[in-house]
């Protein structure tokens, strides 16, 4: 059995073939099709070598992007990565010569070759066979690890209210579109998928220019990564959200606001409704609209679930290990918020530090550790700017060195746009910025309380560095 299959468009075989001997030299066996027998079964041979890998390597070379009609190699690559995403096997995209990497690549971390030849060629060609050998590596540039080349989200032709819903609620989800489509309100959910569509991306696109972004809240939503993914997703480009509570507790990332009651299973009523319009009318025209101006207090109390640390830190280490990173950002706060019970009002007090256990600013500081080779973090955090006294000074000088202003009278842009500012920067993350917070004037001033109690508790539990 190879432990690598390698998988290349035909132009670029001299330089595959380099790369081949290379990595065999430092020990991988690799399955490279120009060793095949004469009379062996083509396709047959392939797809077995596909299901016997344990690792996918995909090249992506000049003469594959000089010819993108390859048909052969783009259902090669399509194969390999099926198969290493079936069966969660490592898939390595590797590129050189200043190739592009695809945009269905860009999902993983890849290796870029450049133009390297001799030693620092075979430098970087045992580094992969290492790293595919489970053994120790230098690992990657943290800008690799936290800006992935972007696939561009171009807006649709028709902007819409997108609804999410749990497979679990798929029935009421269809009713629920159906009865925002007959209001005549544009609407689209994941039944709008067409087959060839890139779902992960078109899921995305669809989210970053909603005009409203209903969430079906239940028990199987509440479980469910991806509605996790869909609310970080919008809370990132900063969308206006209609929670409606299906059944169970309201989701902890949404605790924070007006909710409509669909408890009794049926669809929204006509208040709801109205006020999804003028959400609706509202995004389209540009105008700026705090949810409070539009939707009322809730008429009924419902908690919202507790989720355990353990849960969240794996829900944190999840999006991190899939380079989510700012969602990885929105997490901690929230995840924060919650052990603090402050998931309503969405920022914390001086005196809810003591509610924030000291193993979870432990756990959540290790993750983004590890995942940054300790660039990010608590403990970077507070090596490059500690706070002691937790004075708005202190706060003055902390957001200026971990860049999250340029100097301390710079007006702070909204979170998008400053997450932005997080490449090359040690420490950026996580920045504890609730982005709902900031319909509210004096949101400025609920982030910085927030960040000096954080830090106030993480002086009293040790955790820094």
């Amino acid at each position: 059995m190879a432990e690598a299959y390698l998988a290349y468009g035909r132009r670029d075989a001299e330089w595959t073939r380099m790369l081949w001997q290379q990595l065999t030299r430092h020990g991988l066996r690799v399955f490279f099709d120009e060793l095949m027998l004469p009379g062996d079964g083509v396709v047959h041979t392939l797809e077995q070598a596909i299901r016997d890998t344990t690792a996918g390597i995909a090249v992506f070379g000049p003469g594959l992007a000089g010819n993108g009609n390859d048909g052969w190699a783009l259902t090669e690559y399509s194969a390999l990565l099926q198969s290493c995403a079936e069966r969660g096997l490592p898939f390595v995209p590797v590129t050189f010569g200043g190739a592009p990497i695809p945009p269905f690549a860009r999902d993983w971390v890849w290796v870029d070759f450049g133009k390297a030849t001799g030693q620092a060629f075979d430098d970087k060609a045992a580094d992969l066979a290492r790293t595919l050998l489970g053994k120790q590596t230098a690992g990657v540039p943290e800008e690799t690890v936290l800006a992935a080349p972007p696939r561009p989200l171009t807006e649709p032709e028709q902007r819409s209210v997108v609804v999410c819903y749990a497979p679990a609620d798929a029935e009421y989800g269809r009713r629920l579109v159906e009865r925002i489509g007959r209001a005549g309100l544009p609407v689209w959910s994941v039944r709008s998928l067409r087959p060839g569509d890139r779902h992960v991306w078109a899921i995305r696109r669809q989210l970053r220019y909603a005009t409203v972004i209903v969430v079906v809240m239940s028990s199987a939503a509440q479980d469910s990564d991806d509605i996790t993914r869909m609310i970080l997703e919008g809370q990132w480009h900063g969308r206006l959200f209609l929670p409606v509570l299906l059944e169970g507790d309201r989701h902890y990332l949404l605790a924070d606001l007006w909710w409509a009651d669909a408890r009794t299973g049926g669809p929204l009523d006509d208040g709801a409704l109205a006020q999804l319009g003028r959400l609706h009318e509202a995004a389209l025209s540009g105008r700026p609209v705090a949810q409070a101006d539009v939707l009322p207090e809730p008429s009924t109390v419902v908690p919202s679930v507790h989720v355990p640390a353990a849960v969240s830190l794996e829900r944190l280490r999840a999006a991190l290990a899939e380079r989510e990173i700012e969602h990885a950002d929105l997490l901690t706060t929230s995840l924060l918020l919650e052990a603090a019970d402050r998931l309503d009002s969405g920022w914390l007090r001086r005196r809810d530090g003591a509610g924030l256990p000291c193993a979870l600013l432990s756990g959540a500081d290790a993750l983004w550790a590890a995942a940054s080779d300790g660039r990010m973090g608590f403990r970077a955090q507070t090596a490059i700017a500690p706070i002691n006294g937790g004075r708005h000074t202190e706060f003055l000088t902390l957001s200026t060195k971990l860049g999250w202003r340029s100097s301390a009278d710079e007006a702070i842009p909204a979170y998008r746009e400053f997450a932005a500012r997080a490449m090359g920067r040690p420490g950026f993350f996580p920045t504890l910025r609730n982005p709902r917070s900031e319909q509210h004037m004096d949101w400025y001033d609920q982030w910085t309380q927030t960040v000096l109690t954080v830090h106030a508790r993480l002086r009293e539990c040790g955790v820094r560095s």
